[in-house]
């Protein structure tokens, strides 16, 4: 390289460098000079900023703009320990609800009804009934609803039928024959008292008693 080339690179080079290191000066802010020179108060904010607390300032600082304290934004309710997390709900709005099951009446037990009692043939004694004079007890044999024989046990201080001659034992019992043996029986009984029988009324009646016994019995 020549004496020549070489001045020509030097001198290129020198005013490469003092056009790259000239750069004017930037302009300073308002902020910046209120930062500078205590005495020049900074310009007040016409747009406040939203959210931001302004707080009163303290005489004893000095004409120096405290910093602005800006919030942080609320992120929501945290779960339990973990911050900024979203809660689970509780339960599942879309779930459908259940049914709620009707109750079953509770059927009222129907009564049982009692068994109707039923009439059996047989032969059945009735009871020894007191008559005031003495006892009577019949025995009975009963068939298809009906008596069909029957014959008495007499006992006390007179004789059946009262001493008469014609109200005999055999007048007691043929009156019994053919009776319907029902619960009517002694009233159907005493109303065929004949006039021989006039005056053997508590024996008649006695009769009765123990023939409407006899025929209870057959009824189960």
């Amino acid at each position: 390289m020549t004496r020549r080339a070489l001045l020509t690179f030097i001198f290129f080079v020198s005013g490469l460098r003092l056009i790259v290191g000239y750069a004017p000066k930037p302009a300073i802010a308002e902020s910046d000079v209120a930062l500078q020179d205590p005495t020049i108060e900074p310009p007040a904010s016409t747009t406040p900023t939203e959210g931001a607390v302004t707080p009163t300032p303290d005489p004893s600082v000095g004409t120096s703009s405290a910093p602005t304290v800006v919030p942080q934004p609320s992120v929501g309710p945290k779960a339990s320990g973990t911050p900024g997390a979203t809660p689970r709900p509780t339960s599942n709005p879309t779930a459908t609800p259940k049914p709620t099951a009707t109750p079953v009446p509770t059927a009222t037990p129907v009564p049982t009804a009692a068994p109707v009692a039923t009439l059996h043939d047989g032969t059945y004694t009735g009871s020894n009934y007191n008559y005031s004079y003495g006892n009577m007890q019949v025995t009975v044999t009963i068939t298809n609803g009906t008596v069909t024989s029957a014959s008495t046990a007499q006992t006390g201080s007179y004789a059946i039928g009262f001493n008469s001659r014609a109200c005999t034992e055999a007048v007691f019992n043929s009156a019994a024959i053919n009776l319907a043996a029902g619960s009517s029986a002694y009233s159907t009984y005493v109303s065929l008292k004949p006039s021989a029988c006039s005056g053997a009324t508590f024996s008649w009646k006695g009769y009765g008693h123990s023939l409407q016994a006899a025929i209870d019995k057959a009824t189960y």
